[in-house]
């Protein structure tokens, strides 16, 4: 992962990240480094664990890709969620393992996205081409008028531009 997704973490942050063992505990270290920011903070949406390319490690290239994208080339202040996306991953396959029959990992949306949303500290969703493949996705588009977040839509072309990088 590239040092811009890390431009705003501190060690005491990066501590914190290996010893949580629940989303709540991540979405508290999110507000602290979001809190940081100086500007409106953006964030982008679209597929990480379903739709998009199909997989976890694609998605989250593309998802990396356009973040970088946007904060080098455009100059957006972006918050990155992409370093919480390793222990993420650990924490919905332990869910899983204790929920086999769900579907999905709701925790993911209401312990970590739904308070980092309902802060007001994000001010824009930037949703990624193809955004509808994701449950989550359509999950925070649905939402964003309540928390007053403002959407954007992402060009197609954006999209391929994140696919053909490195």
């Amino acid at each position: 992962m590239n040092e811009i997704q890390w431009k705003l973490w501190n060690m005491e942050d990066k501590k914190a990240l290996d010893d949580a063992t629940d989303f709540k505990q991540l979405v508290n270290i999110a507000l602290a480094i979001i809190s940081r920011m100086t500007g409106d903070a953006h964030m982008v949406s679209g597929p990480i664990s379903t739709g998009g390319v199909g997989t976890v490690e694609g998605n989250g290239k593309v998802f990396a890709n356009i973040i970088e994208i946007l904060i080098k080339d455009q100059g957006i202040n972006i918050f990155s969620q992409m370093p919480f996306e390793e222990k993420m991953v650990k924490l919905y396959k332990e869910w899983f393992k204790n929920n086999p029959n769900e579907k999905y990992c709701r925790p993911i949306l209401d312990d970590f996205y739904e308070p980092l949303f309902s802060s007001g500290k994000v001010k824009v969703l930037h949703f990624i081409h193809n955004w509808e493949s994701s449950t989550s996705a359509r999950w925070e588009n649905e939402n964003c008028e309540r928390w007053g977040i403002e959407k954007k839509y992402l060009s197609k072309e954006l999209l391929i531009k994140a696919l053909n990088l490195r």
